[in-house]
């Protein structure tokens, strides 16, 4: 992104775990902004595949803090989606009579 700098014409809003100091430059010249978020392991899978969590049965991750030495690094925590569904929520009475048909 840094070297097609004078392209970039509108401004963009970007969430990026890493960025060079001229494509950030780029970016808010052209009114935008980007922001450095901290995503581990387990978060990026989550972004890319939150179906999974639910295919498996679990609960979507909390998001991850940044190990020490990359505190200074990043702007924040990268935020994990939202669930798709609501969980499902039956009482008591629900459970006995769809057991027993």
């Amino acid at each position: 992104m840094g070297r097609g700098a004078e392209q970039i014409q509108w401004p963009i809003h970007l969430e990026v775990s890493r960025v060079t100091v001229r494509a950030k430059e780029a970016v808010e010249a052209a009114g935008g902004s980007v922001r450095r978020v901290y995503y581990n392991k387990l978060g990026f899978r989550t972004l890319l595949k939150p179906e999974w969590f639910e295919k498996k049965g679990r609960l979507l991750p909390k998001a991850a803090r940044p190990p020490p030495k990359q505190k200074d690094k990043v702007d924040s925590i990268g935020r994990l989606p939202a669930p798709t569904k609501p969980i499902p929520f039956f009482t008591e009475e629900e459970v006995a009579s769809s057991s027993s048909t």
